[in-house]
């Protein structure tokens, strides 16, 4: 049977637009909600000082972060008036941070909840998740990432209680045009743009094809079909791939002992770090990629035709 939950909501101002911070009973955590014109005021709030992790929230946007303590002793504060000045700056009005009473959040403890909330909002779809890039997760125990998925339970529900669902799995039909020329139904998803600032070939592709994943892209049998075999995968007008055993995906058989391998060599990025889903589809992806065949190119011009 699900128990109910106790949440403290404390208005530090005494007003619902004013600064806020959350508790729930029995947590080590604490969260603030803080307008973004009222940051200023929280520079002598301890939590401010430590390590967290944090929401940039705007007009249907988030951007998710972590910060750990500096050696001149600033914390979340600073990184967030870090984005005073960046690339995000025009986008956000309120942030949320979630850090620990004790300061107990280590660098790997950071970097494993900023990843995972970073995935959460993206299979969610409810926000536009503004990072360029996937988060590096941090490697944790098996002790360490229980309690810490503990923490990420507890925070989700202090962003719904505080109004925002960004972890909520939008409405299905938000990305479904009916097509009213056809007896079926067409099903249309929203294709992400490609990834910026990110140098590697092979990391540019993985990460367009997990965004791809992630907004639920579907490919066709015959698409599929394509996307798995190596002679059409390695002509020049296609990938221009260089192993004439390599497609860019394989199917996955996770009864395989490193289905990652071909002939002895890996060929496939690991199952570890990632396995691929498209429908009924389970694939890797091949991490046979090079800037000096072009890769980059021929790629982004088979993603752009993509519909």
């Amino acid at each position: 049977m699900t128990r109910g939950k106790s949440i403290n909501v404390y208005l530090i101002d005494g007003e619902a637009n004013g600064k806020i911070k959350a508790q729930i009973s029995n947590w080590n955590g604490i969260a603030y909600k803080i307008p973004r014109s009222l940051l200023a005021e929280c520079k002598d709030l301890d939590a401010f000082k430590q390590s967290g992790v944090y929401f940039l929230f705007g007009n249907k946007m988030v951007y998710v972060g972590q910060a750990e303590v500096r050696k001149s002793g600033k914390g979340i504060q600073q990184r967030i008036l870090d984005h005073e000045l960046d690339k995000y700056k025009d986008c956000w009005d309120e942030v949320v941070i979630f850090t620990t009473k004790d300061n107990s959040l280590g660098r790997t403890d950071i970097s494993y909840l900023e990843n995972r909330f970073y995935n959460k909002a993206i299979k969610a779809r409810r926000f536009e998740v503004k990072n360029s890039n996937e988060p590096t997760m941090g490697t944790v125990t098996e002790e360490k990432e229980s309690e810490l998925e503990e923490f990420i339970d507890q925070a989700e529900l202090i962003l719904g209680a505080l109004g925002y669902k960004v972890f909520e799995n939008a409405d299905i039909e938000s990305n479904i045009q009916t097509n009213s020329c056809s007896s079926k139904s067409a099903t249309k998803v929203i294709i992400p743009p490609l990834p910026e600032g990110i140098e590697g070939v092979g990391d540019f592709i993985l990460q367009s094809m997990k965004n791809l994943q992630d907004a639920g892209y579907i490919f066709s049998d015959e698409d599929m079909a394509v996307l798995l075999d190596p002679i059409q995968c390695n002509s020049k007008d296609l990938f221009n791939l260089q192993n004439s055993s390599v497609a860019f995906f394989k199917i996955y058989n996770e009864e395989e002992e490193r289905p990652h391998y071909l002939n002895g060599m890996q060929r496939y990025y690991t199952p570890k770090k990632v396995v691929l889903e498209y429908g009924k589809y389970k694939v890797l992806l091949t991490k046979e990629w090079f800037d000096k065949y072009n890769h980059r190119g021929l790629f982004i011009k088979w993603y752009n035709n993509l519909h």
